[in-house]
């Protein structure tokens, strides 16, 4: 009998399907696993081998997306009911908007204008991760220049040229912020 690439009491087709529609109704892999009977992990691990059901399951996850993002964008903007109690009776129900949402909204719809990088930059970490390989690569060729690789002597000029360029980074943002 041929290998149909599924197992017989494992993720088919059938389930897929069933997963796909779950995934489209509530945006959310492991309820759509529950719902088609399999472990988020089968769910994950046929997601990154097979790219129909990875195409399907991104489709289904933009159809959940926009009612979501409408719900937020009310709740945002026109806000939710809040009820004022005084002496163990309403007083009042007013709406109350949610400027921590529409922060969130913000951030997602133009992340280059209202996320993180627009207070000032790349976060030294990042900064760090880019520029780690380059300066590692450049003490290892000098190290090689000079015929002595020890891994001691590595992490030494390393941790030295590291130390350098924190000092470097601090110095530029005091003088962006003004200060001398």
């Amino acid at each position: 009998m041929a290998h149909r690439g599924w197992k017989r009491n494992g993720f088919t087709p059938a389930r897929k399907a069933v997963a796909v529609e779950a995934l489209g109704k509530y945006g959310n892999v492991v309820d759509a696993a529950l719902a088609a009977g399999v472990s988020d992990t089968t769910f994950y691990r046929h997601l990154n081998k097979d790219p129909d059901f990875f195409r399907d399951c991104e489709l289904a996850r933009a159809k959940a997306a926009r009612p979501l993002e409408t719900l937020a964008w009310q709740r945002a903007t026109e806000g939710t009911p809040e009820t004022i109690i005084r002496g163990g009776e309403i007083l009042q129900v007013k709406m109350k908007p949610s400027d921590s949402l529409m922060a969130m909204l913000l951030r997602a719809s133009n992340p280059k204008k209202f996320g993180r990088l627009s207070r000032g930059g790349p976060t030294r970490g990042q900064i760090e991760r880019k520029l780690r390989k380059e300066i590692e690569a450049q003490v290892r060729a000098e190290l090689a220049r000079e015929r002595r690789v020890d891994p001691k002597a590595l992490f030494d000029k390393l941790s030295e040229r590291i130390a350098e360029m924190e000092a470097e980074e601090e110095e530029e943002a005091r003088r962006a912020r003004g200060e001398e």
